[in-house]
């Protein structure tokens, strides 16, 4: 593994302002404000890459999402938005809700009245949306063998069919990043797991020798755990492996039987039963520290700014261990993206393209990346440079495999958090986590009896989509 340092100095692509998307089900958020905190020295953003919204053409775009894209309260206006209204545009704001969202917007685009002309990337997107005509290809605005998209052409192969795109990767951020209180590691005289990780030893095994001497180390009443948070995903997905996969997105297989998948889930189990598991809810890494957690696994949002260390506290953060038995060049980083899908029926083909390129560079031209990063650090006061480098480092698309599930695609039970399948939880999601907790009525399961209760419910929901895709091709 190559020294951060060096890595993150390799980095020339995407950084994306503080968001957190996509804990156990949606990529949106209620934490995720669109409203980027970029410091008072840009007070308008501009730039000559981009060219002004022609005269003549449509300039307002209509949003539909469930956070606004225009500034609220005292959020500052987002370089993207800034940029976006220095070459003529401007955002018109539908709000829908979490669990309503996906329902207003078929029924916009059935009804052809109030259609947004872009609407938030989700999960359900892709294939599931797609083939059921909410949105439309994206190539007559996005050419993904300029300098601007060509660092995100791969993950926006993934979401194309037929050879037309309908996903434009805006940015990617780890959806998921390793937390500890470095007073924790310093007392038990562990080996920190930054260093590990910066000489090449930060795998699955490490962080459960650490886990298990933390536990071991409880004395008295004292009950010590060695995770919580979000982080059963990420560890499956360290294998390069994932629930669905595709074969050119144009038939969707079950690949539950994957052996990786069951040694993985089968550590998780482990986990769980030798009592590493904290299976509580907690917002924050503090909440988590104090509960006697080693280890906090959630996006950044929940560990910095008024979630982060206080004075006097250090805290540390790395990326998930690697798999033993992954072998690809890249390391992987079970990512969250932000893109905007342009909605089916909206005719604002050059301001779609201007919004699209004005988010972009928001995200790579060196003088708001910088931007950001300084904010950050004034921001996060009692974080350090190195700590912001690393989180960075995994968002870099270069540098790191980006990993989606199209299993999320497939459909509403098997995406959506609101689909039907359990309360807050969609069915992949539960595949993922389901050797962790127990279900609702308290049963736990092993990774073998989790399988044979949903593999063939999840056999049922691919052979639909590929059913629609195939019907979808045809027209």
């Amino acid at each position: 593994m190559k020294n951060l340092k060096k890595l993150f100095a390799g980095c020339i692509a995407v950084l994306m302002t503080l968001s957190f998307a996509g804990c156990g089900g949606s990529n949106d958020s209620t934490k995720d404000s669109e409203s980027s905190k970029q410091k008072d020295k840009i007070e308008v953003a501009t730039t000559k890459d981009i060219a002004d919204i022609p005269e003549g053409a449509e300039k307002e775009l209509l949003f539909m999402g469930v956070n606004d894209l225009n500034p609220v309260g005292s959020n500052e206006k987002s370089v993207g938005l800034n940029l976006f209204e220095d070459k003529g545009g401007s955002i018109k704001y539908t709000r829908v809700t979490a669990n309503n969202k996906f329902t207003k917007l078929g029924a916009a685009v059935t009804s052809g009245k109030e259609i947004p002309d872009i609407f938030k990337y989700e999960w359900l997107a892709f294939p599931c949306q797609v083939v059921q005509g909410f949105y439309q290809p994206i190539d007559d605005v996005v050419d993904f063998t300029s300098p601007m998209w060509v660092d995100v052409a791969s993950t926006a192969d993934q979401y194309s069919l037929a050879g037309k795109h309908y996903v434009a990767p805006i940015s990617y951020n780890p959806s998921s990043m390793l937390f500890y209180d470095k007073k924790n590691i310093v007392d038990n005289g562990f080996e920190d797991p930054v260093s590990l990780y910066d000489e090449g030893e930060w795998t699955v095994q490490a962080m459960e020798d650490l886990m298990s001497e933390w536990c071991a180390g409880a004395s008295g009443d004292q009950t010590r755990y060695g995770i919580n948070g979000y982080f059963a995903l990420q560890i499956v997905q360290q294998t390069g492996q994932t629930m669905v996969t595709s074969d050119d997105n144009i038939t969707f297989k079950n690949n539950m039987d994957n052996p990786q998948i069951a040694e993985a889930e089968e550590r998780l189990s482990s986990w769980k039963k030798n009592g590493y598991v904290e299976p509580s809810w907690y917002g924050s890494a503090a909440e988590a520290f104090k509960a006697n957690c080693l280890f906090y696994g959630m996006g950044e949002w929940a560990a910095t700014g008024t979630s982060g260390p206080a004075s006097g506290e250090e805290w540390g953060v790395v990326p998930f261990p690697s798999d033993p038995k992954y072998t690809g060049e890249k390391p992987i980083t079970t990512a969250d993206m932000t893109a905007y899908m342009w909605v089916k029926g909206s005719e604002k083909k050059d301001a779609v393209k201007t919004f699209y390129e004005c988010y972009r560079v928001a995200e790579t031209d060196p003088t708001y990346v910088q931007n950001t990063k300084d904010k950050w650090l004034t921001d996060n006061k009692n974080w350090t440079e190195d700590d912001y480098d690393i989180i960075r480092s995994v968002a870099d698309p270069n540098e790191n495999l980006m990993i989606f599930d199209p299993a999320y695609g497939v459909s509403s039970l098997m995406g959506d958090d609101f689909g039907g399948f359990m309360s807050g939880v969609n069915l992949t999601g539960w595949l993922y986590n389901g050797c962790t907790k127990p279900d609702e009525q308290g049963v736990e399961y092993t990774w073998t009896q989790l399988k044979e209760k949903y593999s063939t419910t999840v056999d049922g929901e691919l052979k639909t989509i590929n059913q629609q895709v195939q019907k979808f091709l045809k027209k």
